[in-house]
């Protein structure tokens, strides 16, 4: 029994008793189904009491549909089981990275989280439902048949108790030698996982650069390296099976002859040794089980600590016990902000410092690297800076809810994701009650209407996942149309228009321009035009703000931002 998994296992654990309870009662029908056996055979050899053999009939026959019973229920539960383990823990997980956020799923490789998520639920799944209700049925069970046994026979239960427990001693010792070795295979299956999806991500990219055939042969490596990972695992399961079989047959053996041999002596009576002989296999029985499900044990054992390293995982950002009301203003404040993303590493933002008032559009600028978006997601609390605050409307935003926070701000990023679904549903993420009227509108703001609207399915037209149906200035402008369905009186635009043909940006922004006004806009853009008219520009590099002002003034200056617009490199 793994400690982890066990502590892992919550309001599952009351799934796995009922379990238990059938199992120790299927044991119970086995005991009774021998002990009827037995004297049903005793009966036959006593010709004169053909009355009591079907009386022994009947009840043996009642034992058997009793036991058919259990075993549909015990199947039932277990499935059950399975259903519940899977659904607690992956509702766990997932609310776990969504509270933990972007920063620690960017720490993480997306194949070797999807194989926690699924691959690791699904072994935890089978360890619940059918290893666990095993190991405590094995328990109760073996000391129950042997219980009964020496009731009948006091020397008979000497005999066997030795290979019974010796088979549990020795998968013990087994999976103390070969356990290390065996949670190795969830790992490299995990790598395996990561690499494939890798792969399948950017197949674009290795098809561009030619590079299938290397990433391939990397691929038929890891893939080598898993089955014969596999293979090892398997074939030292077998192994162990095999000696365990052994224990199990040999008890039986060994107590058959020594019963045997008392019967030729006539120490004891026939109906010891028919007791003996069926009772024998039924104290195997339960370890039978344990050993098929014996499997479901490694890979359960090698699955529950990355579970449990998720879900122990701190978020860096936490909500206030006691949220202040959202402010009446939205004006945005840094005050001697600094912030690492890593202790140790350079800090992306040094002792940066700004205003900027409600209403005002201004515009980050600077070469890629100079902390622009960073200071995107200070302002989303996705990370929390190591020195200095940072204000809406006055409030610091550490003493506001997460939620009122982010509903203050309507962002379109660089890169954009689109879920896979309808345009409609993907329009609605930003307000789910909008009617098809606003989402017109949104869309016409972002001169996007007319293409949904030449779809053969309109709004209801897949975007197939990540966006894929659709070319990037498309899925730039749904992304602008969702930020405008939002309404909110922080608008952020991180490269809005990056994949975006100019004469579609100059349209774009004609259209933003009347919402300009009544939000306050932070800008992120490369493009000159996108900033000419900005209230302010603040130009950043390598994460100091280093010029601050009007377009005409930083242009006469001759500084940073003058280099970057006549090179045409004013980049994210």
């Amino acid at each position: 029994m793994d400690r982890t998994l066990w502590a892992l296992a919550g309001p599952i654990k009351r799934y796995i008793v009922v379990s238990v309870v059938l199992g120790l009662l299927i044991t119970g029908a086995y005991i009774a189904q021998g002990a009827l056996l037995a004297f049903a055979l005793n009966a036959v050899l006593r010709t004169h009491e053909e009355l009591q053999f079907l009386y022994i009939v009947a009840g043996l026959a009642a034992v058997l549909v009793a036991r058919g019973a259990l075993l549909w229920f015990s199947e039932v539960a277990a499935q059950w089981t399975a259903e519940r383990t899977k659904e607690t823990l992956r509702e766990q997980l997932l609310a776990k990275l969504i509270e933990l956020g972007p920063a620690y799923a960017n720490s993480q490789e997306s194949g070797k989280l999807q194989e926690t998520v699924i691959g690791g639920v699904e072994a935890i799944e089978t360890y619940y439902s059918r290893y666990m209700p095993s190991v405590f049925v094995a328990i109760f069970g073996c000391l129950g048949v042997l219980a009964t046994l020496t009731v009948i026979d006091p020397t008979s239960a000497l005999v066997l108790a030795p290979f019974v427990i010796g088979v549990p001693a020795f998968t013990r010792l087994w999976r103390a030698w070969r356990g290390a070795r065996s949670s190795r295979l969830f790992t490299v299956r995990s790598e395996f996982g990561s690499y494939l999806l890798d792969s399948l991500q950017g197949l674009t990219t290795l098809k561009a650069f030619t590079a299938t055939v290397a990433r391939r042969m990397n691929l038929v490596k890891k893939a080598i390296a898993l089955r014969l990972e596999a293979m090892r695992t398997l074939s030292v399961s077998l192994m162990r099976g095999g000696i365990t079989g052994l224990l199990s047959m040999g008890g039986v053996a060994v107590l058959l002859s020594w019963n045997a041999w008392r019967v030729a002596e006539g120490t004891i009576e026939p109906i010891v040794l028919f007791m003996a002989l069926f009772l024998a296999r039924e104290a195997f029985r339960p370890l039978d089980r344990l050993e098929k499900e014996f499997h479901a044990a490694n890979s359960g054992v090698s699955a529950g600590p990355p579970i449990a390293e998720l879900l122990a995982a701190e978020r860096q950002v936490r909500e206030t016990a006691a949220p202040a009301l959202p402010p009446a203003a939205y004006g945005v404040a840094f005050e001697e902000v600094s912030f690492a993303y890593d202790a140790g590493d350079r800090n992306a933002l040094a002792n940066v410092s700004f205003a900027i008032e409600e209403h005002q559009k201004v515009a980050l600028v600077g070469p890629s690297g100079a902390g622009k978006s960073t200071i995107i997601s200070l302002v989303l609390r996705l990370f929390d800076p190591q020195q200095g605050a940072i204000r809406i409307g006055g409030a610091d935003i550490k003493d506001l809810s997460l939620a009122d926070l982010r509903a203050m701000i309507a962002v379109v990023s660089q890169d954009t994701f689109l879920f896979h679904g309808t345009i409609a549903d993907y329009l609605r993420i930003a307000n789910l009650d909008a009617s098809d009227e606003e989402l017109r509108a949104a869309a016409s703001a972002a001169h996007i209407d007319h293409f949904i609207s030449g779809l053969p399915d309109g709004y209801e037209t897949q975007v197939g996942e990540r966006g894929a149906r659709f070319s990037g200035g498309q899925r730039q402008r749904l992304a602008i149309a969702r930020a405008l369905l939002k309404d909110a009186p922080i608008l952020v635009l991180d490269e809005a228009t990056s994949s975006v043909d100019p004469a579609s940006d100059l349209a774009i922004q004609t259209a933003l321009e009347r919402l300009f006004e009544r939000r306050t806009t932070i800008v992120i853009a490369h493009r000159l035009e996108t900033i000419r008219n900005a209230d302010r520009i603040l130009v950043f590099d390598w994460g100091e703000m280093v010029e601050s002002g009007l377009h005409d003034e930083l242009l006469a200056r001759g500084g940073l931002y003058s280099k970057l617009t006549a090179t045409q490199a004013v980049a994210a």
